[in-house]
């Protein structure tokens, strides 16, 4: 049985659950502004969400993928976060990491409001599962799928945040991808409703791991059958490239992949994962 609620304002998981905002680069007053999608930290300063997401403002903007753009980017985006002890937090994203065999993205931030962070922040972060989803596996997913954007009396842009989460099973696994062109990537259907705004949103098992990103749904009408929603796998996200270097996660020497922040724990994981050595050499590791 699937179910589909608001999500109480004390979740911890709102810490590093937000919404993504992207505009037109030039615009200063907020009048591009339109939400697109959700996205979560992984470590400070490090946020991941559905490459779909990403894609679909540059092609606006651009006509095509962020990954062909040459030149100056003509849109901003930014990643907001609604947390209980220090109100709106927003974020600008900086640098991508991106590979187009995955419907996952990374995305690096810096804090833009407040201008630093509070002297009592703590990072909240998730654990990732890299361990390969079950069938009949219970998840539950979170996103922002009503979120608003309108300008106040002053013309200063307000975004509303208004987070949902869903509940259903695992119904199938597609290891490689399910499809050539609308999911050509591993993911797993569940039997939960995500609604528009909630893609790139975490996905968690019933013991709090996130083993997926939101990625689409397709509602079937008049049918008594749930709805069917599909969901990014995490684990092949230790692959993303990553070209830019927050200071304070890591020193590794960009370009690196996600698995450096892995195995050095700045990404927390459990679980079935692998470790790149020095070579390049990749290792499965299972735990026994």
């Amino acid at each position: 049985m699937s179910t589909y609620q608001p999500t109480r304002p004390g979740d911890s998981r709102l810490h590093y659950t937000g919404v993504l905002v992207a505009g037109d680069a030039s615009d200063t007053v907020g009048d591009s502004l339109r939400p697109l999608g959700s996205g979560f930290f992984v470590a400070p300063f490090l946020v991941l969400t559905a490459r779909h997401v990403i894609d679909e403002v540059s092609e606006q903007f651009h006509g095509c993928p962020i990954h062909e753009i040459v030149g100056d980017l003509k849109f901003g985006i930014d990643f907001s976060i609604q947390h209980a002890r220090h109100g709106l937090m927003h974020w600008a994203v900086m640098g991508y990491g991106y590979t187009p065999t995955i419907d996952v993205v990374a995305l690096w931030v810096e804090l833009r409001d407040p201008a630093e962070l509070p002297a009592d922040f703590t990072w909240e972060l998730p654990t990732l599962s890299l361990a390969q989803a079950r069938v009949d596996q219970a998840v539950s997913a979170l996103g922002y799928p009503h979120s608003t954007h309108r300008l106040d009396e002053q013309g200063h842009a307000k975004v509303g945040l208004i987070p949902h989460e869903s509940s259903g099973i695992i119904t199938t696994i597609h290891e490689l991808s399910r499809d050539r062109v609308m999911l050509p990537h591993p993911c797993f259907a569940a039997s939960a409703a995500t609604k528009g705004g909630m893609s790139g949103g975490p996905v968690f098992s019933s013991t709090g791991y996130v083993i997926g990103v939101v990625g689409s749904s397709f509602e079937l009408g008049e049918s008594d059958e749930p709805e069917v929603s599909y969901v990014s796998a995490i684990g092949p996200a230790v692959g993303i490239e990553l070209r830019h270097t927050a200071a304070q996660v890591t020193a590794a020497t960009a370009p690196y992949l996600l698995q450096a922040l892995v195995d050095d724990g700045s990404v927390r994981a459990v679980d079935r994962f692998t470790s790149v050595d020095a070579t390049g050499t990749v290792t499965l590791r299972i735990p026994a």
